[in-house]
């Protein structure tokens, strides 16, 4: 064995040395990095989801690293030197639909002979029964430790709220970053989600709304928006404005001219959004806004078509849609824009 270690943080070599190889490496670096190692992790829920014909992801972990972990502890260092893995293929592929910098992000397994001056380890499970069952593949002693000596500068580590305590690598890795640091090490996200009201466990900042929520719609997620819309609706910037549930899109059609047969067979099976805003005093539509489960959308290869028709055909009538997905965060600001964007929108057509 190379006993020599000339790549990593001392800090983060240190781990590997103590966890791997019994303390036979002498490391040759130096530190010059105030945080080298740090925890964060995500806010109370079971974020994980298994894909159909295999694969876990875990957005929540994903919007983790794009909104708060980059930017506040990868300032000032470039993409190129910021490397992002997981032991799951399509959490790589979650990675890559977000970014679009030059980050590098790649499974463990396509990671190992690399290195980056920061890596970002995101570990997907959740505290769920099925993310228990997939523990021994992350905690993988080989995994753990490629991924980890991958880092020169900094290694961080995003993983779920109870920071899987069932795990013995993972366990000793947070482990070590605490006792290294233990009243900075570990960051709590403030990411959170309407969507989280769904799991038994949810944070505090949600209560609010939990006791606000109407029970006037079939499914739990759909109340969620439905009661969140009526709070921001209230405010006095959108005072002009109301909504209403499950529309037809053939009423938000002025004349079926535009579509084709397939689209438009589509809308004659009464096809309809979730919820429409609209101007209330010119009965106008502004936004049509989707609730999207994942496992009746993102899971399902057939209601992902439907979708893509439904999205082909308010985009040829240039109506502003969103679409808010369970698995998702910040769904309050995200209505927001929308609405904000809409309204230019239909200024600008009226100018015309």
């Amino acid at each position: 064995m190379l006993r020599e270690h000339y790549r990593c943080d001392p800090a983060i070599i240190g781990f590997c040395n103590k966890a791997f190889y019994e303390g036979a490496l002498i490391p040759f670096t130096s530190s010059d990095a105030q945080r080298p190692m740090i925890v964060v992790r995500t806010v109370e829920g079971n974020h994980m989801r298994q894909h159909r014909g295999g694969g876990r992801s875990n957005q929540r972990e994903v919007d983790v690293i794009v909104n708060e972990v980059i930017p506040a502890h990868c300032a000032g260092v470039l993409s190129t030197d910021i490397g992002i893995t997981t032991p799951y293929r399509r959490q790589v592929d979650k990675v890559t639909d977000a970014l679009i910098d030059q980050i590098q992000a790649d499974t463990v397994h396509k990671f190992q002979g690399r290195q980056k001056q920061v890596v970002i380890l995101t570990t997907v499970l959740d505290e769920g029964w099925r993310g228990r069952t997939e523990l021994k593949f992350v905690d993988d002693p080989h995994l753990i430790n490629v991924a980890v000596s991958r880092a020169v500068k900094q290694f961080i580590l995003v993983t779920n709220h109870d920071m899987l305590p069932t795990s013995r690598y993972i366990r000793d890795l947070i482990g070590y970053i605490r006792y290294h640091n233990p009243d900075e090490e570990v960051v709590d996200s403030a990411v959170i989600s309407m969507f989280d009201l769904l799991y038994r466990e949810y944070n505090q900042r949600l209560r609010p709304l939990a006791a606000r929520l109407k029970n006037e719609m079939k499914y739990k997620s759909e109340d969620i928006i439905w009661t969140a819309l009526h709070d921001i609706l209230a405010e006095d910037r959108y005072a002009h404005l109301t909504v209403s549930n499950q529309v037809l899109v053939r009423n938000l059609l002025f004349d079926l001219s535009r579509l084709t047969p397939r689209q438009e067979t589509f809308v004659r099976h009464r096809a309809s959004v979730d919820f429409v805003v609209y101007n209330r005093v010119t009965n106008h539509p502004q936004l049509a806004i989707e609730v999207d489960g994942f496992a009746f959308h993102e899971n399902n290869p057939t209601q992902l078509e439907r979708d893509a028709i439904k999205d082909e055909i308010l985009q040829a009538y240039q109506m502003p849609l969103l679409r808010l997905a369970t698995t998702g965060s910040g769904e309050d600001q995200r209505i927001r824009q929308a609405l904000d964007v809409a309204e230019a929108h239909w200024a600008q057509m009226s100018s015309r």
